[in-house]
């Protein structure tokens, strides 16, 4: 059985269908996973992942050219303090993905700094190399884990990411796999040490020792709860999500 309609009612019928299918249609969800981010577009530690993980500045943050739009630059004072833990016991995923530029890479720089010797995830650059350490779980714990691959340059922006997933650590830079381990622990535990980007969280690092605040430009700084996959570090990851081809 076919209805009828007027011929102006058709039209109008059609484009009020159009609409209204439009309408419903879904919003594009959020990654999947992201606990914060930074698009470090504007002097504000405010996190965009709409988890309102917003940070504390320290220092001055400069607003210089980054990958797209703005971003900051880190001149040895400045960082973003996290008065939360992103790690919970148990957790058995964690990762970081972000765009950085070095300016210095002989000595010790923090990048990215959660928990401490006891239970902890660091990415610095020291002495020319890219380092990777994760710790767990306890006073008793084993060493910590650490992929390095040599750095050394002040020149150009890179694709950083480094991801702990169920016992699997790997670190990449532009896509490409620098290294990957296997831990002694499946999950990383929970802590009383929050996070810090720039600078080490209060206390000590997964390394051991103390670190230095990074030296360089920071942009598009991502913290996810699950491990990122190498088919999407092989993407470039937009401010509005979307992906493309690095």
């Amino acid at each position: 059985m076919f209805l009828s309609f007027p011929k102006g009612k058709l039209f109008f019928l059609l484009l009020f269908s159009c609409v209204s299918f439009n309408f419903v249609l879904p919003a594009k969800s959020a990654e999947e996973g992201l606990e914060v981010y930074y698009s470090l577009d504007k002097e504000k530690a405010t996190d965009e992942s709409g988890n309102g993980r917003d940070g504390v500045i320290e220092g001055k943050p400069k607003l210089v050219d980054g990958v797209e739009g703005k971003a900051w630059q880190f001149d040895g004072t400045t960082a973003i303090n996290m008065d939360f833990p992103i790690m919970t016991a148990p957790d058995l995923a964690l990762s970081i993905r972000c765009f950085f530029k070095a300016d210095e890479v002989r000595g010790q720089y923090m990048i990215y700094d959660e928990g401490g010797a006891w239970t902890g995830y660091s990415v610095r650059i020291m002495d020319s190399e890219l380092q990777f350490a994760t710790v767990c779980c306890d006073q008793n714990h084993p060493p910590p884990v650490i992929i390095s691959a040599p750095f050394s340059d002040t020149n150009d922006w890179h694709d950083l990411a480094a991801v702990y997933d169920h016992g699997k650590m790997a670190l990449y830079l532009d896509g490409e796999n620098l290294g990957e381990e296997e831990t002694k622990w499946n999950e990383l535990g929970g802590h009383g040490q929050p996070g810090a980007i720039g600078d080490m969280s209060p206390g000590d690092t997964a390394f051991g020792p103390a670190g230095e605040h990074f030296v360089g430009a920071l942009d598009d700084f991502r913290i996810y709860s699950r491990g990122l996959l190498e088919k999407e570090l092989q993407m470039r990851v937009s401010r509005k999500g979307n992906l493309s081809i690095i």
